[in-house]
C-alpha cells in the first residue's frame, strides 16, 4: 500500500463518526488528502513543510523525474510523478527512486508497469469514460481516480458528473482545485466522492496553508437519511383473493 493511500485511509477514518469513550484529537480533521503540484525538490519541501499531505511532480518522462524525486523522495514520504506515458521500464525505475504513486492515463499505460503492491497508481480520467471500463477498475486496487475540472463554482451536473466516476469505479477521486475554493467548494467535492485534492503548480506555501485551514473547515459529512423517508413499495391488492385476505385478519385478531 502506498503512503498516499495510507494516508488518506487515515482521513477517512477520522472524518467517520467516533466510536467509544477513546481519547478525541482537538485538532479538527482535514476533510479530505492535500496534495500540492511541483516540478523542483525545493519546492516539494516547501509544500510538505507547509501542511501538504504529498507531492505531485509533474514531468515529461519518468527519467526527467528521477533526479527531482531522489531528493525527497522516502519510506514515509507520499511522492508521486504524473507522467503521459508510463512503461515497465519507466515504472521499475521510479520505484527503484521509492517514487510512492504514479499518475497516468488508461491508453498509454502499460498493464504490467501496475503493481499497486509496489507502488501506488492513479489513472487519470474524464467524464468521457464509459460505464463498463469504470466497473472494471475497482478491481485492480488504485489509490483513486485523478480529474482535471474546470475553474470556477460547480455546477450540478458537473457533480453528478463525478458522483458517477466514485460510485461506478468504487475508487476515490483525487481532483485538482484552484487556490479560490471556498469551505462549500471543498464540501461539494467531498460530497462527490473526493478523497484528495490537488492544488495548482503556482500554490505558495502560503496558499497550501490556506487549503489545509479550509480543509478542516468542512463540516462532517451528513448522516443518512432516517428510513422512514424511503417509500415502501408493497404488492398491489387488486385483483387478489379479498377472502384469503380476510382469514389472514381474523388470525391476527
Amino acid at each position: 500500500m502506498s503512503q498516499l493511500q495510507k494516508i488518506i485511509a487515515r482521513i477517512q477514518r477520522r472524518e467517520g463518526p467516533a466510536i467509544g469513550f477513546g481519547r478525541v484529537s482537538r485538532e479538527k480533521p482535514r476533510s479530505m488528502a492535500l496534495l500540492a503540484t511541483v516540478r523542483s525538490a525545493a519546492a516539494a519541501r516547501a509544500a510538505l513543510d507547509a501542511g501538504a499531505d504529498a507531492v505531485l511532480f509533474l514531468a515529461g518522462s519518468a527519467s526527467l523525474a528521477l533526479d527531482q524525486l531522489r531528493e525527497i523522495a522516502g519510506p514515509k514520504v507520499a511522492a508521486g510523478v504524473s507522467l503521459p506515458v508510463l512503461s515497465v521500464a519507466d515504472a521499475q525505475l521510479l520505484r527503484e527512486a521509492s517514487c510512492d504513486f504514479v499518475v497516468s492515463p488508461l491508453e498509454t499505460t502499460d498493464s504490467a508497469a501496475v503493481d499497486v503492491e509496489k507502488m501506488g497508481h492513479l489513472v487519470a480520467a474524464s467524464e468521457s469514460i464509459e460505464d463498463n471500463t469504470l466497473r472494471a477498475l475497482g478491481p485492480l486496487g488504485l489509490d483513486g481516480l485523478f480529474v482535471k475540472r474546470a475553474h470556477g463554482p460547480m455546477k450540478l451536473s458537473e457533480q453528478l458528473g463525478l458522483v458517477r466516476l466514485s460510485s461506478f469505479s468504487s475508487t476515490g477521486l483525487v481532483v485538482t482545485v484552484d487556490l479560490a475554493a471556498s469551505v462549500a467548494d471543498l464540501r461539494v467535492l467531498r460530497d462527490s466522492g473526493v478523497v484528495a485534492i490537488v492544488a495548482p503548480e503556482d500554490a505558495t506555501p502560503a496558499d497550501i496553508a490556506s487549503l489545509d485551514e479550509r480543509l478542516r473547515a468542512v463540516p462532517a459529512p451528513r448522516k443518512a437519511r432516517s428510513d422512514s423517508t424511503q417509500v415502501a413499495l408493497v404488492p398491489s391488492l387488486v385483483g387478489g383473493h379479498d377472502h384469503d385476505d380476510e382469514e389472514d385478519d381474523d388470525e391476527e385478531e
